[in-house]
């Protein structure tokens, strides 16, 4: 060792370079998976969302009382838990893609249901299932005349992270 103060010695400094230098690189190894991972699952929701999208206005457009479809949600049951984890959404973001998801599941349950009154060959139940399921898939489309949009914010939020 060499003489001088304490604070002085080279040694000092290359043990405590050497152990800053370790903390950066596994820290920033561990920082760039976790960005990686939230960029995989916002990208998973965006998808999600847009095909949701596409399958309500085909709903809207073909007029299928019961079609055989169901909207996804399978990156939304994987992808939302593990950014709620990751503290990576706001409450109001979660609010936005909650409300989308939310009316997703509403209406694939309406779907069922239209097609269980179809299977029993109750018309004026069918068309009444028909009727509400028009008005949600409204909610999961691009504003239009629809007063009330799920659509936009939950895609705004997807895009602002994506």
């Amino acid at each position: 060792m060499t003489s001088g103060i304490w604070w002085q010695t080279t040694e000092l400094w290359a043990a405590l370079l050497g152990v800053l230098l370790g903390f950066i690189l596994a820290e920033g190894r561990e920082w760039w998976a976790r960005r990686r991972r939230r960029r995989t699952h916002w990208g998973a929701l965006r998808a999600e969302i847009e095909f949701c999208r596409g399958l309500a206005e085909t709903y809207l457009r073909d007029r299928v009382v019961a079609p055989l479809y169901r909207l996804p949600t399978t990156a939304y049951s994987q992808s939302f838990p593990a950014l709620l984890g990751d503290a990576a959404v706001a409450e109001t973001e979660v609010q936005s893609l909650i409300q989308f998801f939310s009316e997703v599941e509403t209406l694939n349950r309406g779907l069922d249901l239209a097609q269980t009154a179809r299977e029993r060959g109750d018309d004026q139940a069918l068309q009444a299932e028909f009727e509400r399921n028009l008005l949600k898939a409204q909610r999961l489309v691009p504003p239009g005349a629809n007063a009330e949009n799920y659509y936009q914010p939950a895609r705004a939020v997807v895009d602002a992270h994506a």
